[in-house]
């Protein structure tokens, strides 16, 4: 049945022309999906998921190439202030001003404005130490064997114990946010992985997150050594800030003196952990204390019990006392129920192989 001949001549309202255009191309989208819809069969479903397989294998494919490609950029650079102040030029103006559509001269501008920090030595060479870890960093993720960068590792968390200027605030910073990444759009490539340090200057993370882990599964035999690397990397650490905060505190007249104490105090994060005071109070015994539990489980528990009960002894009006004795309390709770476990399957295994089935009447 048609419509009525007098809806065509009526003369409707804006609203009402909108209304009915749109109830208009509901319908025919309806009627089309209703039409052109259908399911994949199987065998399309097959051949989709080939060529998906195809696509995700050339896109992971170009994603390395690019991830390593950076890695070598970042590497060769870091060997060179020249070399990486040019990069790092480079990789600010593409991300912060050719993506963001800026003119050339702003780029101008800002560079004359930040001309004193970028010839700054203490810059130039936290730009370096960045690069070298970034570089490290891209090969970490794309590696299958973590001993292709054990070593590189262990090599870059001494050179960062082994400071002569105090650290920028870029290596404070994760290595996943800088302009590097960012430029090479390795952000999703150097985020994701939980079981790798992202920032540069934490000696902690590089050991606690990469080289103890491989070291307890890989080379328990090598632990201990690296403990005594790490804790000696930490006091150097800690004595090369303690300098530079003396160096700041030069030439300032009273007030000025406690404003900056005052700032150097509440500084928190990793210097913080350095603070002379907190280190030897806090991160120092629980450092060696960690080590020895290391001992323990993995390389001799008898010796490794021995040296736990005297370093509570030795430290037993330390603050952590009390943890470290419920930790260890744990631990051997833990031991002494496992042997049992051990010694009743040992005592059913002995009866079952005395119990003579053929005997049983």
């Amino acid at each position: 049945m048609g419509f009525p001949a007098y809806l065509f001549k009526m003369k409707a309202s804006k609203s009402l022309r909108v209304n009915s255009l749109g109830i208009f191309f509901v319908a025919i989208t309806t009627a089309v999906s209703s039409v052109f819809a259908a399911d994949l069969t199987p065998e399309q479903m097959v051949v989709v998921r080939k060529k998906l397989a195809e696509l995700r294998d050339t896109v992971d494919g170009n994603a390395k190439t690019r991830n390593l490609g950076a890695g070598d950029a970042f590497m060769t650079a870091s060997k060179d202030a020249k070399a990486a102040l040019a990069l790092y030029l480079d990789c600010y103006k593409v991300v912060k001003f050719d993506r963001e559509n800026r003119k050339v001269g702003d780029f101008r501008l800002w560079e004359e404005k930040n001309e004193n920090r970028l010839k700054d030595p203490a810059f130039l060479e936290a730009l370096q130490i960045q690069l070298r870890y970034l570089a490290i960093s891209c090969k970490a993720a794309e590696v299958k064997e973590f001993d292709q960068v054990f070593a590189p590792l262990m090599e870059f968390a001494d050179a960062l114990s082994r400071l002569e200027e105090s650290p920028d605030g870029m290596l404070m910073q994760s290595v996943s946010r800088t302009v590097f990444a960012e430029r090479y759009y390795l952000e999703k490539l150097l985020g994701k992985n939980e079981d790798w340090e992202d920032v540069a200057y934490n000696i902690e993370g590089i050991y606690n997150k990469a080289i103890l882990p491989y070291l307890r599964n890989e080379k328990p035999e090598e632990l201990m050594s690296a403990w005594d690397r790490r804790i000696e990397q930490q006091k150097r650490l800690v004595s090369f800030l303690s300098e530079q905060n003396k160096k700041e505190l030069r030439g300032m007249d009273r007030e000025q003196e406690a404003r900056m104490r005052d700032r150097q105090d509440g500084r928190g994060g990793i210097l913080k952990a350095h603070d002379p005071e907190k280190f030897a109070r806090e991160t120092l015994p629980q450092l060696k204390w960690s080590k020895l539990i290391d001992s323990y489980h993995h390389l001799d528990q008898v010796m490794g019990a021995k040296a736990l009960l005297d370093f509570i002894t030795a430290n037993i009006t330390n603050p952590k006392s009390e943890e470290w004795l419920e930790q260890l309390e744990g631990i051997l709770g833990a031991t002494e129920g496992a042997l049992e476990t051990a010694d009743e399957t040992a005592a059913e295994s002995e009866t079952t192989k005395k119990f003579d089935p053929n005997g049983f009447e």
